[in-house]
């Protein structure tokens, strides 16, 4: 019987311990919920501000993809017939040329100086060797060099140097020219595209 009142003390002392680790606890739980906080903070804010920008982004690409104007083609008269650089015997080139625009005051310039854009379209199209034209890479330098001659006539821009003569090539310097990548971005001053209504190689 005496062994049982020192029993009843002990109780007491382990309730005191109880409350001690508590606030390591309430610590830890304080930490995490700052933590969380800051992190859902960050994260609002940069779902803000992406938001924002890729709006903005999305806003400025649809007014890079928005023309301006209308585009306008403009034949340049009657069907050019050129004899071109001698290869295997005298073949000459039947091609009807219009030109594209996006500005509607080139139309006008282009009329005024139609005599000499088609002077500059014969000497162009004479300097041509029949294998040139044969190939779609061919007709699409034609088509740039045309731009470019045309762009120098109504003063955007200079005309491109042409060989005086062409040397016949061999198969092999041929396999072996390197390819030269195109610009990828459309033209939207001056003239923009050249269309052949009819292109004819005899």
């Amino acid at each position: 019987m005496a062994t049982k009142p020192p029993a009843k003390p002990a109780a007491p002392a382990a309730k005191e311990e109880a409350p001690a680790a508590a606030p390591p606890k309430s610590k830890k739980m304080l930490i995490i919920g700052i933590v969380v906080l800051l992190l859902a903070v960050g994260g609002g804010a940069a779902w803000f501000f992406t938001k924002g920008d890729a709006a903005a982004d999305a806003h400025a690409a649809e007014k890079k993809v928005e023309p301006a104007h209308e585009a306008k083609y403009i034949p340049l008269g009657e069907n050019f017939t050129v004899n071109l650089q001698r290869e295997e015997g005298d073949q000459y080139l039947q091609a009807g040329i219009s030109l594209k625009i996006l500005q509607p005051e080139l139309e006008e310039k282009i009329k005024t100086a139609m005599p000499e854009i088609r002077s500059k379209m014969l000497f162009l199209l004479s300097s041509k060797l029949p294998s040139e034209l044969q190939t779609v890479e061919g007709k699409k330098q034609l088509i740039a060099e045309i731009i470019a001659e045309v762009d120098a006539v109504l003063g955007l821009g200079s005309a491109p140097v042409h060989a005086a003569a062409h040397e016949p090539a061999s198969a092999v310097e041929a396999a072996s020219a390197p390819v030269v990548p195109q610009a990828v971005e459309p033209k939207t001053k001056g003239v923009v595209d050249v269309l052949f209504t009819s292109f004819i190689i005899q």
